[in-house]
């Protein structure tokens, strides 16, 4: 296994933070999440009206196919960021706050989609993915060694 890269302004602590077995189990998740979200934005770029039919919207109407395609180019870009960052054994803490931040958003507009009836529920599935993404980016955020935010690392 190859030891995680760090930058002279990590220090030991970040090396400690994303090589123990608990934070190494999170740190492959979040990077398997942010390359999982790079890919849907592929996917949402490339095929808008077809994932706003599996959302369960029916015939997609002008412009929301084009938005969605910007919503894509966006995920690929925060997603590859998020994956990048982490698995490089960088401490990635602005790109997981950042990331924490776009799956919340997404799982609160996701599910008012639903609840306004603008998706069909199938769509909650999406909202229960993004919502499991923030929990694990919550935790591997919390993970980090006391005293390492100002290197970058934790909350703040």
């Amino acid at each position: 296994m190859k030891p995680p890269r760090t930058t002279p302004s990590d220090g030991p602590a970040a090396s400690a933070t994303l090589s123990g077995s608990a934070d190494g189990s999170l740190t492959q998740l979040a990077t398997g999440i942010g390359y999982a979200t790079a890919a849907s934005g592929v996917g949402l770029a490339v095929l808008p009206s077809l994932v706003l039919r599996l959302l369960g919207t029916g015939r997609a109407v002008a412009p929301a196919p084009f938005l969605f395609r910007i919503v894509g180019m966006f995920m690929v870009v925060s997603g590859g960021q998020l994956a990048e960052a982490v698995r490089a054994g960088e401490s990635g803490a602005v790109a997981r706050r950042w990331a924490l931040a776009a799956k919340i958003g997404a799982t609160v507009m996701v599910t008012v989609g639903v609840l306004t009836g603008r998706f069909k529920k199938r769509a909650l599935a999406l909202a229960a993915f993004d919502a499991f993404a923030a929990a694990l980016l919550t935790q591997l955020t919390q993970s980090a060694p006391p005293g390492a935010e100002g290197r970058g690392h934790g909350p703040g």
